[in-house]
């Protein structure tokens, strides 16, 4: 009996990828890093919160306005917002919800946003104002209320914005640099036929393959498993402290 096969495509440039399946954040975070989710069946929307209550994410579709949010409050170091728009690829934002949910979150170095652009190539301007190798995707620095937020917006064509993201002024670097670098990240990402309908087939590149119907089930459960290992791994063993120094006569 033969395997059964379904038809997956890798697109790049990743940032034109269409929005992908939004379980690779929503479930991810539920089942893998321990969000717990309000339920309102008679809202079109998902509600994630994060085991501390500090952080929250809301998935609501909305005309014209972006469909995720994620927020975060504490009373000791501020609160933070940062948006996407529908069209985001999953990839791009699951990559600051897995930097946010992971264990030695708080213990991050604070990253540097941009060294990850200039290394894959990216053009970046003294006045933190970036743009990609083929000028489609842009972000700036925006002095809103008394903060310095970021905006990147990928554009189809002049003015023809294909999504858009903000992060708040005081959103940690370490989560900026992690979705600037999936946004960077040259690998293509899987769409199923399905998801690659509406793609704007002039700017991408589809590279179909034939894929075992069983193994492209697997991906997601996989991607839980691993995040939930994350949290079972005991933390790091402390440094040993130096033995205490011996005084000589």
């Amino acid at each position: 009996m033969k395997t059964p096969k379904v038809a997956q495509a890798l697109v790049s440039p990743r940032y034109f990828a269409g929005p992908g399946d939004p379980a690779w954040v929503t479930a991810a975070l539920h089942a893998g890093a321990g969000w717990s989710h309000g339920q309102d069946p008679l809202m079109p929307r998902v509600i994630l919160t994060s085991p501390d209550h500090k952080s929250m994410l809301r998935l609501e579709p909305a005309l014209n306005e972006p469909w995720w949010h994620l927020s975060h409050r504490d009373g000791r170091t501020g609160a933070w917002q940062a948006s996407f728009d529908g069209a985001t690829p999953v990839e791009l934002i699951s990559a600051v919800t897995d930097a946010l949910s992971h264990p030695d979150y708080n213990a991050a170095a604070m990253a540097e946003p941009y060294r990850v652009l200039t290394r894959a190539g990216w053009d970046v301007a003294s006045t933190s104002d970036f743009r990609s190798p083929d000028s489609r995707v842009r972000g700036e620095r925006h002095n809103y209320s008394g903060s310095t937020d970021w905006r990147i917006t990928a554009n189809l064509y002049t003015d023809d914005p294909v999504w858009k993201a903000r992060f708040s002024g005081a959103t940690p670097r370490v989560l900026v640099a992690a979705f600037l670098a999936a946004l960077a990240d040259p690998e293509p990402v899987r769409r199923s036929s399905e998801q690659t309908h509406g793609l704007s087939l002039h700017r991408v590149t589809l590279q179909w393959q034939e894929q075992p119907a069983e193994s492209v089930a697997r991906v997601l459960p996989e991607r839980i498993e691993q995040l939930a290992a994350r949290r079972a791994s005991p933390p790091p063993a402390p440094p040993t402290p130096p033995p205490p120094r011996r005084h000589t006569r």
